[in-house]
């Protein structure tokens, strides 16, 4: 702690730092010692000598070696027994039986009501509504499309219509009172060879390798994948800012047809072909005497495996709870890692309801730095990203929570889906619904027998949720007539979830064959070593290798932070205790406000005084409102306060000894304008009795405790 010491010497010295700013600094510094001296008991990698890495020293890249053999593009080869497996063009599997309603090819549901109906009744989303029950972050949607992407795409075609009709007087649909609108859809694409008899029921098609192989990002067939590459070290094509390159219609140029379906989307599929290029130059920095091939399947097979890696220790966790994935044991060839019907119809089509209804775009800080876009907007617009780049609407998607899964869309997806009603607008709850029915999916009781769980008798043994089950009931009067993606998401979410008992069966059952049926798994392709490295791989920590985005928790998946304090008896009022440090005050109310002024939400200290808040559904500016009681009655106090990154904890925001921007206020109806102008003036602002709060409080404590009695130092606080 040498180093500390000369420090503090030095700033003892220079005689107009603050006190404050002094501690500050020796917070700063008693961190950095504490974390670097815990890196230095870690011996350096691959070291004989096992010597303590020196401080401040970078461990040396290893460039993951994959096997010799790559994969190919199609998907074709990876099962030496059966080459076509996962491959492009393959038929979609079925656990439960087709259920067309001639038993062939018809529509299946014929005796329920329209789509439409149904969307209105069950899937509009409550005004105002947002976050959800265990903290998903944006980013659980943007990764789920993004990976959807790489695993499957059910084509439509352009002659067999399956239009939903439109209740008459629909206010979006058929405001007019019509009562002949429809909503278009086209019928999927589907095996020619299928669909001729009861026996051989119409069998849809994957367009797309089923494997998590990054065809996303590298497409699924040769053209599509030399069309992407310069050709020259190793390396994929770029547009003016480091952005995926531009066709000549002006839209992004990807691996999947579908990469600018709206800007978040794009902004990830950009990511990770700058994350390509990253590997691409380390690895012909590290060999010059690699060709232009080798150094592009070497850098491809890294970014597979990240893919993979992210989406099976971070993604998948987030959204089914940990330890639900079996174990792997290795490949497998008798295991069929085709897409089924029930996981692409309807099973992973939870999603849509995480949707949010805008865009936002922030900055390390953690506030906005432009206007929001709607996210009706945002569909097939690939001007936003190349205005406002990708680097804000990443942070936003780690900034901000999800919306509930559950059976709700946003109505930017539920009526204004790629435009207007009447004008392209579509309504995605909607064609969920129709394209189970197109596909002949089976219903959802049957769905659930088929994949092993035990049938339900009652609407109440689907949802706890009481209005759901009279809504269920009148739409289908029965369990056993359920659409397939409306009975999945009425359910009530598994314990450490955040989906119901069917859903996480049919998630847990498609990608563990994903898994153990791809020969060229990252497990399975790479030493030991290097997939253990690679299995440490967060999304994280790609972003901020890319990006000028440096500010993120670990795990971008979920976006939580807290602020807690204490609220404490003035000794100068009447009750107050003369002591040195005054006592907790019981029952004051305590309010938390947006930085539009408004309260959202409210609580009352606890017995010693103490209340906390964890309803921060993204970052940005906020107050804390103390009701201080007084002998002429309640006076408000606040105290300002900037959540800047998901994970942060800020403690010690007390009340009682007002701290100097603890000032009586008007109440939550003062301008904004007014609080702004004082934030601008005084961006240093001092918070929680005159203690910045640090999201590397938990982190020192840690580490402190950690060190021998001899060498702990105090932490102050």
């Amino acid at each position: 702690m040498k180093r500390l010491i000369m420090k503090r010497s030095h700033r003892a010295r220079r005689a107009k730092i603050s006190p404050l700013m002094e501690m500050l600094e020796e917070r700063q510094l008693l961190a950095s010692d504490l974390l670097f001296a815990s890196i230095d008991a870690e011996p350096i990698a691959n070291d004989s000598a096992a010597q303590p890495r020196s401080r401040g020293q970078a461990a040396p890249l290893i460039i993951p070696t994959p096997s010799d053999e790559y994969r190919s593009i199609d998907g074709t080869g990876n099962n030496l027994e059966n080459p076509e497996l996962g491959s492009t063009g393959e038929a979609l599997l079925r656990t439960a039986p087709a259920d067309y309603a001639d038993g062939i090819s018809t529509l299946a549901g014929e005796d329920r009501p329209s789509a439409r109906e149904i969307s209105n009744a069950f899937s509009a989303q409550d005004e105002g509504a947002s976050g959800n029950e265990r903290n998903l972050s944006a980013f659980v949607y943007v990764w789920g499309q993004f990976l959807d992407h790489d695993i499957d795409l059910s084509e439509s075609g352009t002659t067999e219509l399956a239009p939903i009709e439109v209740p008459t007087g629909d206010p979006y649909f058929d405001p007019t009172s019509s009562g002949s609108a429809t909503i278009p859809l086209f019928r999927s694409l589907y095996d020619p060879a299928t669909g001729d008899s009861v026996a051989n029921p119409r069998e849809q098609i994957n367009a797309i390798t089923a494997y998590i192989d990054g065809s996303q990002v590298y497409g699924s067939n040769q053209a599509t994948s030399d069309a992407l590459r310069a050709f020259v070290g190793g390396r994929m094509l770029t547009s003016e800012g480091d952005l995926l390159p531009i066709g000549d219609d002006g839209f992004f140029m990807a691996g999947d047809v579908r990469a600018n379906e709206n800007a978040e989307l794009t902004s990830l599929q950009t990511l990770f072909v700058r994350e390509h290029n990253w590997w691409a130059d380390q690895i012909a920095a590290s060999d010059p005497s690699l060709s232009d091939e080798e150094i592009y399947q070497q850098a491809r097979a890294i970014v597979i495996a990240e893919i993979q890696a992210i989406t099976f220790n971070e993604f998948l966790p987030a959204v089914l709870g940990e330890g639900v994935i079996p174990a792997y044991t290795g490949y497998n060839s008798s295991v069929n890692p085709n897409i089924a019907n029930e996981f692409s119809t309807a099973g992973y089509r939870l999603g849509h309801s995480l949707l949010n209804d805008d865009i936002e775009f922030f900055g390390n800080d953690g506030r906005a730095v432009r206007d929001e876009v709607e996210l009706a907007e945002a569909f097939f617009n690939p001007s936003i990203v190349m205005e406002a780049g990708i680097d804000n609407m990443l942070k936003y998607a780690a900034s901000s929570q999800s919306q509930e899964i559950d059976g709700n869309l946003v109505d930017s997806v539920r009526n204004f889906l790629f435009g207007e009603p009447g004008d392209g607008g579509l309504d995605l709850a909607s064609l969920n619904i129709q394209r189970g029915r197109d596909h002949g999916l089976a219903d959802y009781n049957t769905v659930r027998e088929s994949y092993g769980l035990e049938r339900v008798t009652s609407f109440a043994e689907i949802t706890s949720d009481v209005e759901v089950q009279q809504t269920l009931e009148a739409l289908y009067g029965t369990v056993d007539n359920i659409d397939l993606w409306v009975g999945a998401l009425a359910e009530d979410h598994v314990p450490g979830g955040s989906v119901g008992e069917l859903t996480q069966a049919i998630l847990v059952d498609q990608f563990t064959r994903l898994r153990d049926g791809d020969r060229f798994w990252y497990e399975n392709q790479f030493s030991a070593e290097d997939a253990e490295r690679l299995g440490k791989s967060s999304l994280s920590d790609i972003i901020q290798r890319n990006t000028t985005v440096t500010n993120l928790q670990h795990n971008v998946f979920f976006m939580s932070a807290t602020v807690s304090g204490t609220v404490f008896a003035d000794p100068n009022q009447p009750g107050g205790q003369q002591s040195s440090r005054p006592a907790g005050l019981a029952g004051v109310t305590v309010n938390l406000l947006n930085d539009e002024g408004l309260i959202i939400a409210t609580t009352s200290t606890d017995a010693q005084g103490n209340y906390r808040f964890d309803q921060f559904h993204e970052t940005g500016d906020y107050q804390v409102q103390a009701m201080m009681p007084t002998a002429n009655g309640e006076v408000p106090h606040t105290i300002d306060m900037l959540i800047s990154v998901g994970g942060q904890s800020i403690r010690h925001v007390d009340f009682g000894q007002p701290p100097r921007n603890d000032r009586p206020h008007d109440g939550p109806n003062d301008r904004p304008e007014d609080r702004r102008r004082d934030r601008n003036q005084d961006r240093d602002h001092i918070l929680a009795n005159d203690i910045l709060p640090d999201p590397m409080d938990e982190v020192i404590d840690q580490v402190a405790s950690d060190q021998n009695a001899g060498n702990r130092l105090p932490v102050r606080r």
